[in-house]
């Protein structure tokens, strides 16, 4: 089943997203948690003291994503090292690779499937390199 994202309205397709794509399809109750994980994460991530406008969320099961709306506050390299490392600690935690950047995903019959990466691959695709929102949820 397909899953929704109810983002707020400022996360739009100028935020910036990060996509941490899995070596396999995590059960409901895998997802269940790294959300919460992800929300707990976005909830009290910072960038030199001051809090990002951020949000985190499971997309369909395969990958990890994180979107910040950087109007306000942009994200600086340390910033982004705390993505990496919960990330990481998320990873662990289930018992998946999230930081294979070859892992991608591509479109098949209107479905999202795990496949390496492919430069000639013509599908409709999602790599670790994804910056807009709407090639992850449009």
């Amino acid at each position: 089943m397909p899953q929704t994202y109810n983002l707020p309205a400022q996360f739009d397709a100028s935020c910036r997203v990060w996509v941490f794509i899995s070596d396999r399809k995590l059960s409901a109750t895998e997802s269940a948690w790294a959300n919460e994980q992800l929300a707990q994460f976005t909830a009290t991530w910072q960038t030199h003291g001051q809090t990002m406008n951020a949000t985190g969320f499971v997309f369909e099961d395969l990958a990890l994503v994180l979107v910040a709306n950087e109007e306000g506050v942009k994200a600086s390299g340390c910033s982004m090292d705390k993505i990496n490392h919960e990330v990481k600690r998320i990873s662990e935690e289930i018992g998946i690779n999230c930081l294979d950047r070859m892992n991608t995903l591509v479109q098949e019959n209107g479905e999202w499937i795990l496949a390496r990466y492919d430069a000639n691959e013509q599908r409709r695709c999602i790599t670790a390199a994804t910056l807009a929102l709407g090639a992850v949820i449009g």
